[in-house]
């Protein structure tokens, strides 16, 4: 039976009656067991091929090792037990003493790839860099022999002669560095240093500040009932704009986090990893209640997937491209959000909490706006002269 082996899951399962022991096959480690017998023993178990026959290694007792201990371990020995499939019968014992070092590409199927769908929420970024920009130039060579000087060089291309943006360059520098941090974590054979750490990234300026007007808006608005590429697009920018929400926080969004009551929508995760608590303003909520309902749990879900919307961008950039809007970004509807605020006077603190920023630099983009509307406010000291 396959499952996804967790410590709650390890801790509460029981072997069924009548039988005197059970296996749970791991959803993300392949040949990973847990084993659970009648007597109440629990062992974790890796299960491989090795030269035409299957092997298999206890672990560790699953009462005494937790399910972390228990995988980092078992992708040791499993890597170990293949290992032995490259050893061919007339080689010579120098030769067998040498074990060859894993490609880029074979770690990042066997150990990046399930580490991120475990600990990274929006992994879909890092697969995509990984796919478009990492594995092919680097997919076939052992770790230890791509150098620093290779990643120097794909780092500086991808802008100088590829054009691409600098924040996209740097996504390589920071996930291919944190691959050769995982496996040295893990201990692979040969990999003892990082070449990616220390390059120097390009500097970026991430303050760019774009704020829609009414008019604009309305032309927005307009564009977007218009585009028949997507149904779900004439809600979800909507609130964005009232919510000042992320995108994938709206996308992501279910019926059970919205409280009629408390009038009070929950965001149960957000990018800093806490809860956010938003007001469901009127017009919020007589947007909540234009929007199709269907028998999935979330506010916009694909028609075609039945699960919600990785990308809109498409629809957008229709829309967007038809109002005359085309340098409006997604991210500026929240920058939109934040600057009607502080023009009508909301303190900083306030646009902070609503916002989600864990700390008031993020906030601080937005202050020259208060200080413009304190400048309107003073001038009107004016008519006493």
């Amino acid at each position: 039976m396959k499952t996804n082996l967790t410590q709650p899951f390890v801790k509460r399962i029981e072997c069924e009656a009548g039988k005197s022991k059970q296996e749970f096959y791991d959803k993300e480690i392949q040949g990973f067991i847990l084993e659970v017998r009648a007597t109440g023993a629990k062992s974790f178990f890796i299960r491989t091929t090795v030269n035409g026959k299957r092997t298999s290694k206890k672990i560790g007792d699953a009462k005494v090792m937790d399910i972390e201990a228990a995988r980092v371990k078992a992708i040791k020995v499993k890597r170990a037990l293949e290992e032995q499939k490259d050893i061919i019968l007339g080689k010579s014992t120098k030769e067998n003493k040498k074990p060859s070092v894993i490609t880029l590409g074979a770690f990042y199927d066997t150990y990046y790839l399930p580490h991120i769908k475990k600990h990274i929420k929006s992994y879909e970024t890092n697969i995509s860099v990984f796919k478009n920009h990492i594995l092919t130039p680097f997919k076939n060579i052992p770790m230890d022999k791509i150098s620093k000087a290779s990643i120097m060089k794909l780092h500086s291309d991808m802008v100088v002669k590829k054009k691409l943006a600098k924040a996209t360059a740097n996504k390589v520098l920071i996930f291919l560095s944190s691959a050769y941090n995982i496996a040295i974590e893990l201990e692979l054979e040969g990999i003892t240093e990082n070449p990616a750490s220390k390059i120097k990234e390009f500097t970026l300026n991430n303050a760019k500040e774009r704020y829609l007007t009414k008019e604009e808006t309305k032309r927005l608005l307009e564009a977007i009932n218009t585009t028949e590429q997507n149904i779900h697009l004439k809600y979800i920018v909507p609130m964005l704009l009232l919510t000042g929400a992320r995108r994938g926080e709206v996308l992501k969004a279910k019926h059970e986090d919205f409280n009629l009551n408390q009038m009070t929508w929950t965001i149960p995760t957000t990018k800093n990893g806490k809860k956010r608590i938003l007001p469901i303003t009127p017009q919020l909520l007589e947007l909540y209640n234009k929007i199709p309902k269907d028998d999935t749990p979330y506010l916009f879900t694909s028609p075609v997937t039945g699960k919600p919307y990785v990308s809109i961008y498409n629809s957008w950039n229709s829309a967007r491209t038809k109002a005359g809007l085309k340098d409006v970004r997604i991210h500026d509807l929240r920058h939109s959000f934040a600057s009607a605020l502080v023009n009508n006077g909301v303190s900083l603190y306030q646009v902070q909490s609503l916002l989600g920023h864990s700390t008031s630099t993020m906030t601080q983009r937005y202050a020259h706006l208060s200080n413009e509307s304190l400048m309107s406010a003073a001038s009107c000291a004016g008519s006493l002269m």
